[in-house]
């Protein structure tokens, strides 16, 4: 199987995943605490243990700015659930506002995600199943509820086909792809750490720790594996 076809295939899943959860099974599965949890340890395991040293490896190449790319996907999806949802509150239809900023930010982080698998995928099955098993966690449970409750049919699938559009356009600009590849990889991770910290905060809502350690433990085990296999 070639990197292109593995790479349309997960995507594909990632895209079907997040059409089920978002318009099916959403509510069920924002309720299940230890699913989410689980999840959330598995990408803090894989953000300390494979993406930050994957940008490291980048940052001897292209110098230590690589990772203010890591501080703004932290920032900007910040601003987006803080700054932007108390300030829009002044405004007429602000939730609607709301919500179209929230679904543009998400719909461009899925696209990065499908343009990145296809990177991985060219480095081999265990690098792109590494990356593709926290990513399909995120999307099942919606680590960050999101609740854009699409209205009209189309739009919801279009949506969902983020990952999969960013399959599409990576595979056929891979040598682009490639060269802008470490920013993408910080800001995806910076990003993904926000939401990992924003849904883990200590509170009555907040992850069931037990299941968060059993997350981190089972993909460190994992990665660990993976560093005598790659």
């Amino acid at each position: 199987m070639t990197f292109h076809i593995l790479s349309l295939i997960l995507a594909g899943i990632l895209s079907f995943a997040d059409y089920i959860t978002e318009n099916i099974f959403s509510k069920k599965l924002r309720k299940n605490r230890k699913l989410i949890s689980f999840a959330a340890g598995v990408a803090i395991s894989y953000i300390i243990l494979r993406l930050l040293p994957e940008i490291s490896s980048y940052a001897i190449i292209d110098g230590r700015g690589i990772f203010l790319f890591v501080l703004f996907g932290f920032v900007s999806l910040n601003l987006v659930e803080q700054y932007l949802y108390k300030e829009v509150g002044k405004l007429k239809h602000s939730l609607e506002y709301h919500k179209s900023i929230h679904v543009t930010y998400f719909f461009i982080y899925n696209f990065f995600i499908g343009l990145v698998l296809v990177i991985f995928a060219s480095k081999g099955l265990m690098q792109v199943l590494l990356f593709f098993i926290p990513f399909l966690l995120y999307i099942i449970v919606e680590i960050l509820p999101q609740e854009f409750e699409f209205k009209n049919q189309a739009f919801r699938i279009f949506y969902s086909l983020a990952p999969l559009f960013g399959a599409v356009v990576g595979i056929n600009s891979i040598d682009f792809i490639n060269s802008v590849f470490g920013s993408l990889i910080s800001f995806i991770a910076g990003t993904l750490l926000y939401i990992v910290i924003r849904e883990s905060l200590p509170s009555d809502k907040a992850e069931k720790p037990l299941y968060f350690l059993i997350g981190v433990l089972f993909y460190a085990l994992i990665i660990f594996v993976s560093w005598n296999l790659i």
